[in-house]
């Protein structure tokens, strides 16, 4: 049996070179409950002896390149901020040389040179994150107390659901993030046809005419629009670029698709004739571009992810009611799926979308006391009806224009969800929306090592993952056996899988399973058998409703009424002071005016999220807490994304 010499250091001061014993001696290799390794450390710690441990090729390695996986994204994220730290780049990259330089074969002077840096850096972070299953030591993520903006950026990074692209306000969305949105897209799109509306898809290409149709429309989109020219290129001169075809020149420009308003409109003038052919409620899931200047993953970037509703109606009061209707399925989704409570409520006039009546808008609160606008759903009255010439025949024989309305959500609501849910460790999930919500980690060898105890245990695992799946479970199971269960359970921890399981050897004899909540708190043992399935589908109900209840909490605490606007400008300037941590959300009432809202924005940089539905019968015989005219709502203020 091979042996390998390894460098260990039992006492102060001490460096010793030690004989690997072959590994019949030593144990499997595998965490401590399947070989009894725990104990041999512990007692050799307490003897200040020498132990022989696993080599840094055999067991190391893998939990090395693990942390240099995560200080890379984290170098990477810190490069890609908007505001560069030329001095905590500078430290990342130290830390990112000093892991590298543990791998075998480094110089060992690299190693020890960017030691220091390495212990700078967790003493000023407090501490790496991600415990709870082999994670300690390793570097954790920029606290959400020391800058929200840097942590929710490393949060997406280290759960792989979005990358940098080459094209500067786009992001890659990773196969995790977009199976977020497939869940999400999946659980609203069965609402949206139960409402009557059906999927279509319309072209990414609209003529720039059509978009100046109608005024108030243009003039909300017109910055934000890319334009196409020409339909063809050219080899520039010695054929090393190429550069737009002067030749092929568009007779008329095309506006990349912002929304789809006046090219779904212009169908329906097509489309609508009578009044049989209405209510007509149509639906599309697609991409657009709004060309931002300051993007942020998911929440804001030049090209994104939505699904948008059109409907024409015949009468106002379907309209409104479809406007409604549309913004309550989006508050259940948000509820249910991503257990993220919501205010609903009406947009000033200042905030609707250009070219309504009204919007109304669903507004989340996150964490550090921000709110975040999470969909919208607007009733346009008969703007666009008559920008676009779509009237119909009523049942008197005269022409009359429709109603209509348009709604949408996007892959903002993913970034809502990181922010609502997720903390200093990583992401978590709500299970209802988690991709995978259970993971089994088998503590074996591997096949090669102890074949036959190996498919024991490998045929104890399948009939509980059996068992989950026919409850329901999304479970998948872990047999990467060249990765030790520690980086294992430190992976799973960083992407927010609501429910780690653990078997080994000594669990299969006791007939049991060993589980870890997401969410923290000690493991907790289950009965294996074919009740596990139902039991494990407990827990992640359970999980759900416990974050939803914390959701909730937070935005009851997170949201005061008042009637003074110094006890508001007082506790936003006191927030801003505080650096990541917002003041939450201001219950006021108001005197709708433009002028006074804008002054507030300049002066607090909180806007009105809403007039929220609830809540509109008790401006009556109230002043406007900012001119003390008669208020004619209550509006809810705050701070925004």
């Amino acid at each position: 049996m091979s042996t390998i010499l390894l460098a260990v250091t039992m006492l102060p001061g001490v460096m010793r070179v030690l004989q690997r014993a072959p590994l019949a001696a030593r144990g499997c290799g595998a965490p401590h409950r399947a070989c009894g390794g725990g104990a041999r450390v512990a007692a050799a710690a307490r003897q200040r002896r020498p132990l022989v441990m696993a080599a840094a090729a055999d067991v190391d390695l893998a939990a090395l390149e693990a942390e240099i996986k995560a200080a890379g994204d984290r170098v990477r994220v810190l490069k890609a901020a908007e505001t560069k730290d030329e001095a905590a780049i500078a430290a990342a990259v130290a830390e990112l040389l000093e892991l590298k330089g543990r791998l075998p074969g480094a110089p060992p002077e690299k190693a020890k040179k960017g030691k220091g840096k390495q212990q700078q850096q967790q003493q000023k972070k407090g501490g790496g994150g991600g415990g709870g299953g082999g994670g300690s030591g390793r570097q954790g993520l920029t606290p959400r107390a020391a800058d929200y903006s840097l942590w929710y950026q490393e949060v997406i990074q280290a759960a792989e659901l979005a990358d940098q692209s080459p094209v500067k306000g786009c992001m890659v969305i990773r196969p995790t993030g977009m199976a977020l949105w497939d869940a999400l897209r999946s659980a609203l799109d069965e609402r949206i046809k139960e409402s009557g509306a059906q999927n279509a898809y319309f072209p990414l290409f609209i003529p720039v005419s059509f978009l100046s149709k109608e005024a108030e429309h243009v003039e909300g989109f017109a910055k934000e629009c890319a334009v196409v020219t020409h339909h063809r290129l050219r080899s520039t001169e010695g054929g090393k670029a190429v550069e737009p075809d002067p030749d092929a020149e568009l007779e008329e420009p095309l506006i990349v698709r912002p929304t789809s308003e006046t090219m779904i409109w212009h169908m329906f003038q097509k489309w609508i004739m009578s009044y049989r052919d209405l209510p007509l409620k149509v639906n599309q899931w697609a991409n657009v571009v709004r060309w931002e200047l300051r993007t942020r993953p998911f929440l804001r970037s030049a090209e994104f992810l939505w699904q948008e509703g059109h409907t024409a109606h015949a009468t106002r009061e379907e309209a409104v009611e479809t406007a409604r209707q549309m913004l309550d399925v989006y508050a259940d989704v948000c509820r249910d799926v991503l257990a993220m409570p919501v205010v609903k409520g009406v947009k000033s006039p200042t905030e609707r979308f250009a070219g309504a009546d009204d919007t109304f808008t669903i507004e989340a609160l996150m964490q550090n006391g921000w709110a975040l606008q999470s969909g919208t759903s607007h009733f346009l009255g008969q703007n666009f009806a008559k920008a676009f010439d779509v009237t119909f025949s009523d049942d008197a024989n005269q022409q009359q224009h429709v109603w209509a309305t348009s709604w949408g959500v996007s892959t903002r609501l993913v970034g809502a969800l990181i922010m609502s849910h997720s903390d200093d460790s990583g992401l978590v999930l709500p299970p209802a929306v988690a991709p995978t919500q259970a993971v089994v980690v088998p503590i074996s060898p591997g096949p090669d090592k102890q074949p036959e105890q190996h498919a024991e245990l490998m045929a104890f695992v399948d009939a509980q993952v059996a068992s989950m799946r026919a409850a329901g479970v999304r479970v998948s199971i872990d047999t990467r056996w060249n990765v030790r269960p520690g980086p294992k359970f430190f992976e799973y921890e960083r992407k927010g899988v609501p429910l780690r399981i653990e078997a080994g050897p000594r669990d299969m004899a006791a007939g049991k399973l060993v589980v870890a909540r997401r969410t923290g708190g000690d493991k907790f043992d289950l009965p294996a058998g074919e009740g596990v399935g139902g039991a494990i589908a407990a827990e992640l109900d359970a999980m759900q409703g416990a974050l939803l209840a914390a959701a909730e909490a937070r935005l009851s605490d997170g949201t005061r009424e008042t009637d003074s606007y110094a006890e508001m400008a007082d506790a936003l300037a006191a927030a801003e002071g505080a650096g990541s941590v917002g003041a939450g959300l201001f219950l006021v009432p108001w005197f709708d005016d433009a002028a006074a809202e804008k002054s507030i924005k300049d002066e607090t940089k909180a806007t009105i999220r809403c007039f929220p539905l609830g809540e509109q019968h008790r401006a009556e015989g109230r002043v406007c807490f900012y001119s003390g005219k008669p208020a004619t709502h209550m509006a809810l203020f705050g701070r925004a994304f």
